[in-house]
């Protein structure tokens, strides 16, 4: 025979309570800022390092990755890979919404594109460039946005 509790009529059940974020709890509408962190910050890791592969492997196939006659060291995939997952998280929670925070990155992700194609000589680091950070916004956007919320079709607030 069963102990289980089951909650009678105007009794809240505590158990599904505890399943819900935090944020749905609460009744607010903005992510946990520590759980958006983690996220960006394993996002990040991930992005860096497979950009940081990315540029290694270009550089070993003798692609010059140089902008203006200067070296790009390949560390700099690594921390401006991070740099981008950190201005993710900042912009995650200043929009919390899910569908602002797509547009918004999508965009700044088109815009951050404009100096790998301007600045580079030559085709092959400009196609390195861009495709690091197609690579990296592919990995942390959507990782970022699963905290996020949406609204409902019937104009509530999910959360995911």
């Amino acid at each position: 025979m069963s102990t289980r509790h089951t909650p009678s009529k105007g009794q809240p059940n505590d158990q599904l309570a505890h399943d819900r974020p935090r944020t749905e709890r609460a009744g607010c509408s903005q992510p946990s800022t520590l759980l958006l962190v983690r996220r960006g910050g394993l996002a990040g890791a991930f992005a860096a390092v497979c950009t940081t592969a990315m540029a290694a492997i270009a550089r070993a196939a003798d692609v010059g990755l140089e902008v203006d006659a200067a070296a790009i060291p390949i560390a700099a995939f690594a921390l401006w890979t991070l740099v981008g997952a950190a201005l993710g998280v900042l912009m995650a929670r200043l929009l919390r919404a899910r569908r602002r925070f797509l547009v918004v990155t999508v965009v700044a992700t088109g815009l951050s594109l404009l100096p790998p194609i301007a600045l580079p000589d030559d085709s092959a680091t400009k196609s390195v460039l861009v495709s690091a950070h197609l690579l990296a916004a592919t990995i942390i956007i959507p990782i970022l946005s699963r905290g996020l919320t949406t609204v409902a079709a019937n104009g509530g607030t999910r959360y995911r």
